[in-house]
């Protein structure tokens, strides 16, 4: 018993001894920052701006900007410190903006800084912004504050339309896998709020193209799985059109190798409803034939899309993974200069339209 009550108080002690050296923070003392974005300045500068949502007594919320220029990520949040009556923390930070033109120059340095801070959780959502990234912070979006307002702008477009999963670490498996690049949203300021405007493909940790709005559909077919998307299609050149969701998407891929040289099929299945048609009633033959329109749609824009790829030597759909993944001896040099710009790559599409909804 007695050495029971030795342990025990031992444990107690060490137990204080140890609250006793972390540091306190009182909520009520620190400004809580939401968003953060980057903006290349000149050739090497880049000014950070940091956004504080403050809550008023009447239960409003309003933003409280800070900025400052530096070389480094830490040295630029400690700058901005001067201008705060008290301490900046990032512990609830959910979303980082880069202006493009510091995505063309890469971010990896800057991605790297917050990987390292142990505050922040990897499922912090990372975005480019078509413009500079301190004007479209300034603004005082939503009524739970700019970062919520922005974070939530992203998650329902990748949870429920054609944005593809993305996050921190998704971003940082994707820059360290051989084989496949990373893509990020791109946000733009409107008159008075922000949009998505499409997604950039980057090669390595730099810009390299844009998936505009209207592609963005198959381009998550290719990359990611939808849960909610949403298609319009022409019909019979008739000024008819259906509008098709997607409950459902899978993609499986197939790699013949001929000697050295590989092949790949990708298949893509989609099950979807038929959500509104502005022609007569959805028959069977209707059907079958919004089944046929879809399947040539997902086939034409995929092929051209990865095309393009090719041509511009990003592989955001991870070709390169796939074949390294069927086999041995796999030369990513060879695979980079001379395979993928004249890869062989064939789309196949499987659609299975399975109900109707509304029509005019």
């Amino acid at each position: 018993m007695r050495k029971h009550k030795i342990i025990g108080g031992i444990s107690i002690s060490v137990c204080l001894f140890l609250t006793g050296c972390l540091e306190k923070e009182i909520v009520d003392d620190i400004n809580i920052e939401s968003v953060e974005g980057f903006d290349l300045i000149g050739e090497k500068e880049v000014m950070g701006t940091f956004v504080v949502p403050v809550y008023k007594a009447d239960k409003t919320i309003v933003n409280e900007t800070f900025t400052a220029t530096s070389h480094l990520n830490k040295d630029i949040l400690r700058s901005a410190q001067k201008e705060s009556s008290a301490p900046i923390v990032n512990g609830s930070l959910e979303l980082v903006l880069f202006n493009k033109a510091m995505a063309e120059k890469g971010i990896i340095q800057l991605v790297d800084g917050l990987q390292r801070d142990a505050s922040i959780g990897t499922g912090l959502y990372l975005a480019i912004v078509d413009g500079e990234t301190k004007e479209l912070l300034e603004q005082n979006l939503g009524t739970r504050g700019t970062g919520d307002h922005l974070f939530n702008l992203l998650k329902h477009n990748i949870e429920r339309r054609d944005v593809p999963k993305t996050n921190m670490h998704i971003f940082l498996s994707d820059y360290f896998q051989k084989g496949k690049d990373s893509n990020l949203p791109i946000l733009k300021k409107t008159e008075d709020s922000a949009e998505i405007v499409g997604v950039a493909v980057m090669k390595e940790d730099k810009y390299e193209m844009t998936i505009p709005n209207e592609k963005l559909f198959y381009f998550k077919t290719l990359v990611d799985k939808h849960a909610d998307g949403t298609v319009s299609l022409g019909v019979d050149g008739k000024g008819e059109f259906v509008s098709i969701r997607s409950i459902k998407t899978g993609r499986k891929f197939k790699v013949k190798w001929d000697g050295d040289t590989p092949s790949i099929k990708i298949i893509v299945s989609l099950d979807g409803v038929v959500r509104e048609y502005t022609g007569n009633k959805v028959t069977p033959k209707e059907l079958e034939k919004f089944q046929k329109l879809l399947v040539e749609k997902i086939i034409i824009e995929s092929e051209s899309m990865i095309k393009e790829f090719q041509e511009k030597g990003v592989d955001p759909i991870g070709l390169g993974y796939q074949a390294k993944s069927r086999k041995r001896g796999f030369d990513f040099k060879k695979w980079k200069d001379e395979t993928y710009p004249t890869l062989s790559v064939q789309v196949e599409a499987e659609v299975r339209l399975i109900s109707t909804g509304i029509t005019e």
